[in-house]
């Protein structure tokens, strides 16, 4: 008989600190998305932000066009300066 695998094998828990206005917001999400856990919302929140970096490195240019005042421009959602 071969051992039972962990449940948790091939992952990493690990624990930070959120400041108490960050933490409601992902309990609204958590709400309003109907998720199951707030680890879900984060994990989903990573995906997205892997996902833009991604896009980025593959030269996608992510811009917004507000249909009520015409307004419009770049988006630019990741950590750093705008590039030129």
């Amino acid at each position: 008989m071969s051992p039972r695998k962990p449940r948790n094998e091939g992952k990493t828990r690990f624990t930070f600190w959120l400041p108490d206005a960050t933490a409601e917001q992902l309990e609204e999400l958590q709400r309003s998305q109907g998720k199951g856990s707030l680890a879900e919302v984060v994990r989903d929140a990573i995906e997205v932000y892997v996902s833009l970096l991604e896009a980025r490195d593959g030269g996608v240019r992510l811009y917004f066009h507000d249909e009520k005042t015409g307004e419009k421009g770049r988006i630019w959602l990741l950590p750093g300066p705008l590039p030129k």
